[in-house]
C-alpha cells in the first residue's frame, strides 16, 4: 500500500503542535492559544465580530476567535499539554475573558489531557475539568459528559460529580449534574471488517457493520498507529456506510450510545486497508 503523504504523517504522529505564545504578545499579535493540526472537510474559523472563513490547517487559534464544523468535517486543535477533536455540527469559541477556558457551544468534543489537568471547558449547562480522555456532548440545552479515561469533574450549579473511566453524567438547563452511571457497553459482536483487513480503493463505499440494539451510535475512523480522528460520525443503526478517501492503513471502532444520548467506550478496533492498486 502507499499510504497518502498527509495521512501517513498523521499516523506517524507528526502532527503539528504549537507551543503557546509568549503571555507578554501585543494585543495586536493576539495570543495564540492552540494550532490547528487537523482540518477536514467543511471547517470554519471567525474573529470577534469577522465573517466566518475557511480554516486552514496548521493556523493558530487565539483568545476571542471560534471554530465551527460542517455536518461532516472533523476539526483537531493542539495545545501544548492537551487536544480538543471537534465532530460534525460542532462550534467552539475561547471567549475573551481573565480566566482561560474553551466554550463548546453545540456538538461534540473529545477532550485528550493525558499529563496535566484540560482546559477548563464551558457549556451553558456545565463545566468540565479533568485529566484523561472524555467525550463532551451539547445537544438542544443539555450536556453529556463520558469519561473514557482518567478522571473528570463535572460541575452544574453548585453541584460537582467526578467521573472515572467508564462513567457518564447529564446536565440539564437549570439542573446539576446527574449521578454518575455506567455508559452503556461496547458493541462485541459481528463487528466487520474485523482483525483481518478488508482492502478497498480511495472513495469506494464501505459498509460497517456490528450488532447490537442501542439507540443509536457514534463511529470513529483513525489511522493505524495514531489516536487522531480522521472521521466521525453519529448513526442510528447497523450497517453504516462509509468511504475512506485516502491511502493507507486505517482501524475504526463504534460506541453505543444510550436513549438519552449518553457515549459509551469504544469498541475493538477493525481494519480497512486502502489501496489504489
Amino acid at each position: 500500500m502507499r499510504p497518502s503523504s498527509r495521512r501517513k504523517r498523521l499516523a506517524c504522529g507528526a502532527a503539528l503542535v504549537l507551543l503557546a505564545a509568549p503571555v507578554a504578545a501585543t494585543a495586536q499579535e493576539g495570543l495564540a492559544l492552540a494550532r490547528l493540526s487537523l482540518v477536514e472537510r467543511g471547517v470554519e474559523l471567525s474573529k470577534k465580530g469577522a465573517t466566518w472563513q475557511a480554516a486552514v490547517e496548521g493556523g493558530p487559534l487565539q483568545v476571542g476567535q471560534a471554530l465551527r464544523t460542517g455536518p461532516d468535517a472533523v476539526a483537531r486543535l493542539e495545545l501544548p499539554w492537551m487536544a480538543l477533536t471537534l465532530g460534525p455540527g460542532s462550534t467552539l469559541r475561547f471567549p475573551d475573558a481573565f480566566l482561560l477556558s474553551a466554550s463548546l457551544e453545540s456538538g461534540r468534543a473529545l477532550v485528550e489531557a493525558q499529563g496535566r489537568d484540560a482546559l477548563k471547558l464551558v457549556t451553558g449547562e456545565a463545566e468540565v475539568r479533568g485529566q484523561g480522555r472524555a467525550v463532551v456532548r451539547r445537544q438542544g440545552r443539555e450536556t453529556l459528559v463520558t469519561c473514557l479515561a482518567g478522571r473528570f469533574y463535572v460541575q452544574g450549579g453548585e453541584t460537582t460529580v467526578t467521573l472515572a473511566a467508564g462513567r457518564g453524567t447529564v446536565v440539564g438547563s437549570g439542573r446539576g449534574p446527574s449521578a454518575p452511571e455506567d455508559v452503556p457497553a461496547p458493541p462485541s459482536e459481528g463487528l466487520w471488517p474485523g482483525k483481518d483487513p478488508v482492502y478497498v480503493a480511495p472513495g469506494e463505499p464501505l459498509q460497517l457493520r456490528w450488532k447490537g440494539d442501542a439507540a443509536g451510535y457514534q463511529l470513529e475512523l483513525l489511522p493505524v498507529g495514531s489516536d487522531i480522528v480522521l472521521l466521525q460520525r453519529d448513526v442510528t443503526a447497523s450497517p453504516a456506510p462509509i468511504e475512506v478517501p485516502w491511502e493507507g492503513a486505517f482501524r475504526w471502532r463504534v460506541s453505543a450510545r444510550s436513549a438519552r444520548g449518553l457515549e459509551g467506550v469504544p469498541s475493538e478496533d477493525g481494519l480497512i486497508a486502502v489501496d489504489a492498486k
